[in-house]
């Protein structure tokens, strides 16, 4: 059995702990002492002359996870499209999210800058199920739901210059879902500051 198939199991024998607030979410220590730069230099970029768009992303970037609460995140990253032509860019944040139970139905994303509270809906929900028990062996089956939402570039740009070293305070998305299984998920600004800073290396 993989490590992978390994952790996915402890996740769902031992469950996700809501009890800390939310305001006491925190970057891990390993993923706090990442730089800009480290995400920087590991954006993935595809495309050329051929495409109609550059696809900036940092999913290479790391393996340590931000921190969430009401489920796990299995893959998290920050990723730019840019306009060949016009040179626009749409910036997203896309969460792979594992939990048991019942399929969350993510309906709206909340977020707050400074003291504006940001509220967006997502741009793709998708669920799959992975990683069942065997048949002698209790528990369900793994959920997976992925959300992937656009967040506007002068949040970005805000978030990207709010970056402090070793701070291990994340940016907050709440996802909303319908019967009030919200989830919270923390983005390290060092990843968004990294791609911002990979994005305008570009030009």
């Amino acid at each position: 059995m993989s490590v992978a198939h390994l952790a996915i199991m402890a996740a769902f024998f031992f469950g996700p702990s809501d009890s800390t607030p939310v305001e006491n979410m925190r970057l891990s220590k390993g993923l706090a002492k990442l730089e800009p730069a480290h995400f920087a230099r590991r954006a993935l970029i595809k495309g050329d002359h051929l495409d109609d768009a550059i696809l900036l992303s940092t999913v290479k970037a790391t393996r340590k996870p931000g921190p969430a609460n009401g489920a796990y995140i299995w893959d998290g990253h920050v990723q730019v499209r840019i306009d060949r032509q016009t040179g626009q860019a749409r910036w997203e944040v896309w969460h792979d999210l594992t939990y048991s139970g019942a399929r969350r139905e993510i309906s709206e994303v909340r977020y707050q800058i400074g003291d504006r509270l940001v509220k967006v809906k997502p741009s793709t929900v998708t669920h799959w199920i992975d990683y069942c028990p065997a048949f002698e062996m209790p528990g369900e089956c793994s959920q997976f739901t992925r959300v992937v939402f656009e967040v506007p570039e002068e949040d970005i740009r805000a978030m990207a210059q709010s970056y402090q070293p070793q701070s291990r305070t994340p940016w907050l998305f709440r996802l909303k879902e319908a019967r009030g299984e919200d989830v919270t998920i923390g983005v390290a600004p060092a990843e968004v500051a990294g791609a911002w800073q990979a994005r305008y290396a570009l030009n």
